[in-house]
């Protein structure tokens, strides 16, 4: 990874700028965290507990020995919510680490923290994160990402997006279909303009607070429900979910992965295991640009994986040498993913004649 900024005191351009810190009992405040992991934080993310840093963290963080935020007056590390303890954050200073604790008095006030935070940083001209290289109104595309937290792993794909590019993460109460003040006060900041994708349907997002978030900026629906091909709507779960925005692709606001073909990078993890999910975002900010795949069965894949894993099987017509080929990063221990499931991976990606593959061609010989 190339120095992108010549003022850094980065002399060792694998180090990160920062890291995070989170607790691995909270998905939401995981998930909204996400969002820092982006240039120019280049954050992994880590587990402490709020009893203090476990001793493997406490080992990588000396290993990775952040440089710093340039832009975050030297931030080496942003603590959030319940990580900010006082023990760990006396175990930081011991280590001397520069660090920023994000807390609030909930999950939704804690994502509207974090996007505050991380849009100064990365766009301080609006003040929230944006993407500056398609001009959209003048301004960049704002995209913002909605879920309900009564139904948190619906948005752990957007865990990768987040970190493969800047986006806003944010929260609804399905319980009680109002839109949470901090969330309002989000949302406000990106002037009407925001591009607003919501994960879920109907049960986790009402068509009322559609319409009422329609007030603050385009707003569109996430989930496995076709329209053109359900005549009834379908219950969104997140391995369908996460094959969904793996596939999908919305030119208006740059979302989507759009990988309907080889040669791209793909993160699998049980959808039981989150920490997991969460962590290996930081595979989707560098590197092959992984989309996030769920699977709900720790001894085979779940079907829609299957059937996208074949979809997307590189093929040749003349020789392997071709490519392009796929990457696939398992993550989890064998009680997630077992090694039988890992071989199913590995043997649905190998490459494959296309005069024998399902979608049919025509054989070349080679000349």
């Amino acid at each position: 990874m190339p120095v992108s900024d010549p003022k850094t005191k980065n002399g060792q351009s694998d180090r990160p700028w920062s890291v995070i810190l989170i607790t691995p009992d909270d998905p939401v405040a995981a998930i909204s965290a996400a969002e820092l992991i982006q240039f120019p934080n280049n954050a992994p993310i880590l587990f402490v507990d709020e009893s203090g840093i476990p001793a493997v963290t406490l080992e990588e963080l000396q290993r990775l020995s952040p440089v710093g935020v340039e832009r975050a007056d030297g931030v080496q590390a942003f603590v959030i919510g319940a990580a900010a303890s006082p023990n760990v954050l006396n175990q930081l200073q011991q280590i001397g680490l520069k660090t920023r604790s994000i807390t609030a008095r909930d999950n939704y006030a804690l994502a509207n923290q974090i996007d505050t935070i991380y849009g100064q940083i990365h766009s301080p001209d609006t003040g929230v994160p944006t993407m500056m290289n398609s001009v959209k109104n003048g301004n960049g595309i704002m995209d913002v990402f909605i879920g309900s937290t009564d139904a948190p792993l619906l948005m752990l794909p957007i865990a990768e997006w987040a970190s493969h590019l800047p986006s806003g993460i944010l929260w609804i109460d399905s319980k009680t279909d109002k839109l949470p003040r901090p969330t309002v006060e989000a949302l406000s900041r990106r002037k009407g303009k925001a591009m607003i994708y919501v994960m879920g349907g109907s049960e986790q997002v009402s068509p009322a607070l559609i319409k009422e978030l329609s007030q603050y900026g385009s707003v569109a629906r996430v989930t496995n429900d076709d329209q053109v091909l359900s005549n009834a709507p379908l219950t969104p779960n997140p391995v369908t979910v996460s094959v969904v925005f793996a596939r999908m692709w919305d030119p208006t606001g740059l979302v989507g992965w759009n990988m309907v073909g080889a040669g791209h990078g793909f993160t699998i993890v049980n959808s039981n295991d989150w920490q997991s999910a969460v962590a290996a975002a930081i595979l989707s900010s560098r590197g092959f640009h992984a989309a996030l795949l769920l699977t709900d069965n720790a001894q085979h894949l779940s079907k829609p994986v299957a059937d996208y894993l074949d979809l997307v099987r590189p093929t040749f017509t003349v020789t392997p040498a071709e490519g392009p080929y796929n990457r696939l990063y398992v993550i989890g221990d064998y009680s997630n993913i077992s090694w039988m499931e890992q071989v199913e991976m590995n043997s649905s990606q190998e490459i494959a004649n296309r005069h024998d593959a399902p979608n049919g061609s025509t054989y070349l010989s080679p000349p």
